[in-house]
């Protein structure tokens, strides 16, 4: 009876042990989706990089016809249910090379810099890009079974939040 106990106790201990294992080892469908939605979570974070440097310095503030473009653009996110990466990075692309100016971009950049020293090295995909959302339009598992996936709507997280405020301030500005 004994060694029956410990055969048991043993076998749990390995099948734990092994679970363990199963949840460390990072699933390869999980980590290329990650890596391809990236430019997603990297567009939703500028629009709050924005609305900070606009908040830090007032030389830097948004003109009008700015605004106007920015606003069109977060209008599109918001009517988008499932965010492409190659539009995400389209729209990035446009804010950076056609809508900021060359010294926005170096403060947006340099508040984007602070962040990830802040947060510690990694890929860009931390808190918000693998995890799940009460409506899951940033989940991973939803983007790889190819339901809706849109992060930067999400107003649980930090990036949803700013987003939502700033689209209604550029909304009142326009």
């Amino acid at each position: 009876m004994k060694a029956l106990r410990m055969v048991l106790a043993l076998a749990m201990a390995v099948a734990a042990a092994g679970a363990a294992v199963a949840q460390t080892t990072p699933d390869p469908a999980v980590q290329e989706a990650r890596e391809e939605t990236a430019v997603v979570f990297d567009l939703g974070r500028v629009f709050g990089f924005i609305r900070t440097m606009e908040e830090e310095n007032a030389s830097l503030r948004l003109s009008a016809e700015q605004v106007r473009e920015l606003y069109v653009i977060m209008t599109e996110i918001r009517r988008t249910e499932r965010m492409d990466p190659d539009q995400a990075d389209e729209w990035l692309a446009s804010i950076e090379d056609e809508i900021l100016t060359p010294a926005q971009l170096v403060a947006v950049d340099k508040l984007y810099l602070a962040r990830e020293t802040t947060r510690g090295s990694g890929t860009g995909a931390g808190s918000g890009a693998g995890g799940g959302t009460g409506d899951a339009t940033g989940s991973i598992a939803t983007y790889i079974a190819g339901g809706k996936f849109n992060p930067i709507l999400d107003t649980s997280k930090s990036m949803g939040a700013d987003f939502a405020a700033f689209y209604d301030e550029l909304g009142e500005r326009r």
